[in-house]
């Protein structure tokens, strides 16, 4: 049980992280708390912004990640988890977070038109938060290579592809974290 104790209390972070590839600046604060009446999680989502309440992009996210996140948990902890939304004034926005789940997750021309929109959202965001400067860095040290120390062209490219296979390896080694 406490491996799985862990994990919830990893959820705001991994919210947050979920949350950041698509909406460049934290405008919300998530944290979990354990209902013992209810004998259920609660992972409260906090507004900073009043702008994302209305924004159905930024609910549908909660809501698909915490359909994800409820149905993980039920399967393999037997742990109930739950989603509230509050405005930063302590309002309760709850009922716009269920509005937006069943609009968009369970009308299946709408879902999909919403699932298409956050995926582009989401390879603009990929798009110029990690290939481009990822491109940009090869790109100096391939001329590095090149001009600086005098490899020839063909070389550096080689070397290039042999140290992303390197660190391709490497991350794929590294343990992960699992319920």
């Amino acid at each position: 049980m406490a491996e799985s104790e862990h994990y919830v209390e990893g959820l705001p972070k991994e919210l947050d992280h979920f949350l950041a590839d698509f909406f460049p600046r934290k405008r919300w604060q998530s944290r979990v708390q354990y209902d013992h009446m209810a004998r259920r999680f609660f992972l409260d989502v906090v507004l900073r912004d009043a702008g994302l309440a209305g924004d159905d992009r930024f609910l549908s996210l909660i809501a698909f990640y915490g359909r994800g996140q409820r149905r993980v948990l039920r399967e393999k902890a037997g742990l109930e988890l739950d989603f509230r939304l509050f405005s930063a004034d302590g309002a309760d926005l709850t009922a716009q977070l269920r509005s937006a789940e069943s609009t968009y997750l369970h009308d299946d021309e709408r879902g999909s038109t919403m699932g298409r929109e956050l995926a582009w959202l989401g390879f603009r965001r990929r798009l110029w938060r990690q290939f481009v400067p990822r491109s940009l860095l090869w790109g100096v040290v391939i001329a590095l290579l090149v001009l600086g120390f005098g490899i020839s062209f063909p070389l550096a490219v080689v070397l290039c592809m042999v140290a992303v296979l390197v660190q391709l390896m490497l991350t794929s080694m590294t343990p992960r974290r699992r319920l």
